[in-house]
């Protein structure tokens, strides 16, 4: 009963693409709750071919389920050597559609056969009761494959703080008894009163002249620079990166014979260094020995390949400009800064598009940019896994730097 089979997969498969979501895919493009689905649907197929072609024989039935899990435990084992995680990844999900299949696939084929020989109306039931479950069963593994794990290499900045609430002023004390039954004082007539405050006091007698003094105009601002604004504000000129900085290398990459290309992401939040708003130079270090990815392989590459005798990498910006007023009143402002990246000897010039904000005593700095292997004066990375790895290199940078 091929039908019994189906359906059978299709319940496998939503229990599979929910189970897949905590597990670690490691590569979401082809490891994702989309695809367990449609391999669940496959393995459901061939259970109810097994289960006609041996004629419900049990044990032959269970002992080609069987080879079926065999044969994706050696797909994983082999697959490890390229893809980290894959093991891990469809080994259980293998396990858990294998025993479903097994273990429903016998029932619903006596339902079905059962069904068959009743009345027509119960046979409508047997024919969509297949067609419903792989429709649920779609329903639920295509929409979930956007919910993988993989790296992103996107970077944004962090959300504005919020303003703290107005503190209420204290309520004003209540008069006393004795203050509350003080008779009001009497009018004063507007004669006495204008020379009452026309006698100067004797500790002001001697500044008060004759010749009332006109009052100074109070002068206007001058325009000042963005970096004079700043000093004002705060005093502070020089922001120290720390805590929350992270930077991104996303690459276009392709491992093995696979057809499909994915992003590999390298990261790292090992930046320090300082940005500068007094015309000094601000000047990112970067640890390159601290960059990761999500394969072991890959950063093992990087750092004694790549990098072994180059433990940093340098990024200058030799001023900054003018900032407008609005960055220093917590708006986001954006624009471009020339810099320049320097590995061992070879400095490149790099151009980065800037999103930035000043929130109080920090400064929000996210820098995109993109460079290629030639221009930093690298090979482009080799090994016998990957066929294929795109010639630009994204980047994204974002600096959290607050005021000593």
């Amino acid at each position: 009963m091929i039908l019994a089979g189906l359906t059978a997969g299709a319940i496998a498969a939503v229990i599979a693409a929910l189970v897949s979501l905590p597990l670690h895919s490691p590569v979401d493009i082809a490891f994702n709750s989309a695809t367990v689905t449609v391999a669940a649907l496959v393995v459901g197929v061939l259970s109810g071919f097994l289960w006609t072609r041996f004629a419900g024989r049990m044990l032959w039935f269970l002992g080609g389920l069987a080879g079926i899990f065999l044969v994706a435990l050696i797909v994983a084992l082999a697959g490890s050597v390229l893809l980290e995680r894959l093991v891990s990844f469809m080994v259980p999900l293998a396990a858990i559609i294998v025993v479903i299949c097994a273990a429903l696939t016998p029932p619903l084929a006596a339902y079905f056969e059962r069904s068959s020989r009743l009345e027509k109306g119960t046979s409508g039931l047997q024919k969509w009761l297949p067609a419903i479950a792989v429709i649920v069963a779609l329903a639920v593994g295509i929409p979930l494959m956007w919910q993988g794990d993989a790296e992103s290499g996107e970077l944004a900045l962090p959300p504005p703080p919020t303003a703290a609430p107005a503190t209420a002023a204290p309520p004003t004390a209540a008069p006393t008894a004795a203050l509350a039954n003080t008779p009001a004082p009497t009018a004063i007539p507007s004669t006495v009163a204008s020379a009452t405050a026309a006698r100067p006091t004797a500790a002001a007698r001697t500044t008060v002249t004759a010749t009332p003094v006109p009052a100074k105009p109070t002068p206007e601002p001058s325009p000042t620079s963005a970096v004079e604004s700043s000093e004002t504000e705060d005093g502070a000129q020089s922001f120290i990166i720390g805590e929350g900085s992270e930077i991104t290398f996303t690459v276009e990459e392709e491992l093995g014979r696979s057809p499909i290309r994915f992003d590999a992401v390298i990261s790292s939040t090992g930046l320090s260094g300082a940005a500068n708003l007094d015309g000094q130079p601000s000047v990112v270090t970067l640890d390159l020995h601290s960059l990761t990815s999500d394969q072991q392989f890959r950063d093992r590459y990087i750092q004694s390949r790549m990098f072994p005798d180059t433990p940093e990498a340098i990024v200058t910006v030799d001023q900054l400009p003018d900032l407008p007023q609005s960055f220093f009143d917590g708006q986001e402002t954006t624009g471009q800064l020339d810099g320049s990246l320097q590995i061992g000897e070879t400095v490149t010039p790099l151009v980065f598009d800037v999103t930035a904000r000043k929130d109080g005593n920090t400064i929000n700095i996210l820098g995109l940019t993109t460079f290629t292997w030639e221009q930093l004066g690298l090979a482009k990375p080799t090994a016998r896994s990957v066929v294929y790895l795109a010639d630009e290199v994204r980047v994204q940078v974002l600096l959290i730097a607050s005021a000593p």
